[in-house]
């Protein structure tokens, strides 16, 4: 939130930390609990060297544009296979708002 001037890139980082309070809250967990993957762990990291301004906001659309990927598809996989019904309904509320979250990004990338 401090490394961008873009008003875009902000409203986005602030309302994917509310929904992801918000997913958290809906499975029983505190937001922010889970350690970070290795590979997530590094994308922040390489996040952390970038200066502020565009090249960082290139680097944080593009590290969003993957992760949500990567959660559309565990999402879409979960809908066809899974057994949790409370996780069904984790996932199928999820993936359109995931979806939406990607054409942003895929805008946000653009002006980026």
């Amino acid at each position: 939130m401090t490394r961008t001037r873009n008003p875009d890139v902000i409203n986005f980082a602030n309302a994917e930390i509310a929904e992801q309070v918000q997913v958290a809250t809906a499975l029983g967990a505190e937001p922010g609990s889970t350690p970070l993957r290795p590979d997530h762990a590094d994308m922040m990291a390489r996040l952390d060297g970038v200066p502020a301004g565009g090249g960082f906001e290139r680097m944080y659309v593009q590290g969003q544009i993957m992760g949500h990927r990567e959660l559309l598809n565990l999402n879409s996989s979960y809908l066809r296979a899974g057994s949790d019904p409370q996780l069904q309904s984790v996932a199928q509320m999820s993936v359109p708002v995931i979806q939406r979250h990607l054409a942003i990004l895929s805008n946000l990338r653009e002006m980026a």
